[in-house]
């Protein structure tokens, strides 16, 4: 009897061992997961509010950046028409552009001559002729070849008077290697052309008389061969003519 109960006192002894390892191994295990359970979540949690917190931030930024992008594009969207635009002249402009020909006109002397076309002309100088016009190929004893002949030779001496053949306007003056120092006279619809020329009397622009000197006679380096002479040429717009047909 007395070993059945302390066998029993033995066995029940254990149980409360056992019961309380148990017991200590459950809240250890409960403990433990508890903790890492805690610090699971609160870290997330955390992470989620910091990560929350700036998202919104960011989006209330990310927001105010695109609504201020629509502002500024449809801004600039509206403005760019008007900058691209090419600018308008200003009116006074516009009407000073528009009222120059007229103020033109008005500067022009009213009490100007008009030079008419003359029917005739006055001989410019000598009335030896010593080479006629020729619009066929004539032989050149200065230039050794055959050329076209464009205007009347008249003889002369170095200093004799040259004279307007009619009155008119002095268009040109120039000196080139072919013709020497030449004036060209404008007479409406025609131009007298004076070559071979020493002493020059008058300017481009000046008005002058018929049978008005302009100046005096030298010579002229494609004619040399010819002597001293006056080269002399009438020309309708662009065609040369003959000088016999208009000569009085």
């Amino acid at each position: 009897m007395m070993d059945h109960y302390s066998k029993n006192k033995k066995n029940t002894k254990g149980f409360y061992i056992a019961l309380g390892v148990c017991l200590i191994a459950v809240g250890v295990a409960a403990w433990t997961t508890y903790d890492s359970v805690s610090n699971f979540i609160s870290p997330a949690n955390e992470s989620s509010q910091s990560s929350t917190a700036p998202v919104s931030s960011s989006g209330d930024k990310a927001v105010d950046k695109t609504i201020s992008g629509v502002h500024a594009s449809s801004s600039s969207a509206a403005s760019s028409p008007a900058s691209s635009a090419a600018p308008k002249k200003p009116e006074s402009q516009a009407s000073s552009k528009a009222e120059e020909p007229a103020s033109s006109k008005q500067a022009q002397p009213t009490d100007a001559p008009v030079v008419q076309t003359p029917d005739s002309l006055a001989y410019p100088g000598g009335k030896t002729i010593i080479k006629n016009f020729s619009e066929d190929p004539i032989y050149s004893e200065t230039m050794k070849d055959w050329r076209a002949h464009t205007g009347m030779d008249f003889s002369g001496a170095e200093g004799d008077e040259v004279k307007a053949a009619a009155a008119g306007a002095v268009k040109q003056i120039y000196t080139d290697d072919f013709y020497g120092a030449t004036v060209v006279i404008s007479h409406g619809e025609l131009e007298t052309l004076y070559a071979g020329l020493d002493q020059i009397l008058v300017k481009e622009g000046d008005e002058v008389k018929a049978e008005q000197k302009i100046g005096t006679l030298g010579m002229i380096p494609s004619e040399s061969a010819d002597g001293t002479h006056l080269h002399f040429s009438v020309r309708r717009g662009e065609k040369w003519i003959d000088p016999a047909t208009l000569l009085k």
